[in-house]
């Protein structure tokens, strides 16, 4: 018998669960770099300091020590916005990333954290969940995980915005790639507004973010 599923499936942390994961960093450490480790890494998190034109400088802080990094805005910048959401945003074909404690009798994931995406993260990654609809000798296949969502899950959506939405103080998580010639960080995706947190389980080693379907046509588990 198939079961009702929310429509969605489990997508393991990638980028963003490795960085809603992630510790504070000391100067040179994820976040913010600086001298030594082997150069700035190519992602920023914090609030917004400034904001002129195309260019922003995100501040962080570790240990009591302020620390800001410049992030450049082109064209191509995915730019995103989280907000509180509801169980009314969680329709089918959505994607979602999705954190909460598996129930191994009646295997579902009883959801406690669940962030709700606009599109498919293009970044390879890894899907957990059962197999089904198993295909051309095992070449093809699909993956799904029945989802409950707790009376007290933090549900979050996430909307495209414009550049012009970023203002001074807002909280700033970007990712991108560092420019060797200034050190400055120029951004790919950039995520405004709180995030839920991914506790355990969603570091950034390893796992990054997948489709959430197979191949099959259907998502319930068989």
């Amino acid at each position: 018998m198939k079961r009702i599923l929310v429509g969605l499936a489990l997508i393991a942390a990638g980028f963003l669960g490795g960085l809603l994961a992630q510790p504070p960093q000391p100067p040179g450490g994820p976040g913010f770099g600086g001298p030594g480790f082997g150069g700035p890494p190519p992602f920023a998190m914090g609030t917004v300091q400034q904001v002129q034109g195309n260019t922003i400088v995100v501040e962080g802080s570790f240990a009591g020590q302020t620390f800001t990094r410049t992030v450049v805005l082109t064209n191509q910048t995915q730019i995103q916005r989280s907000q509180p959401g509801t169980k009314a945003d969680i329709k089918p074909n959505a994607y979602a990333l999705i954190q909460g404690q598996p129930d191994p009798k009646s295997g579902w994931l009883h959801a406690r954290s669940i962030l709700l995406l606009p599109n498919l993260p293009q970044e390879a990654g890894m899907v957990i969940g059962r197999v089904y609809d198993v295909r051309n000798q095992g070449n093809q296949f699909g993956v799904s995980v029945p989802i409950s969502v707790t009376a007290d899950a933090q549900i979050y959506k996430m909307t495209p915005v414009k550049a012009s939405e970023i203002k001074q103080g807002e909280r700033i998580v970007v990712r991108g790639r560092n420019d060797e010639s200034t050190g400055n960080l120029v951004a790919e995706q950039v995520i405004l507004g709180e995030l839920p947190r991914f506790g355990p389980g969603f570091g950034g080693r390893g796992p990054g973010m997948g489709g959430p379907r197979g191949f099959g046509g259907q998502r319930g588990s068989r």
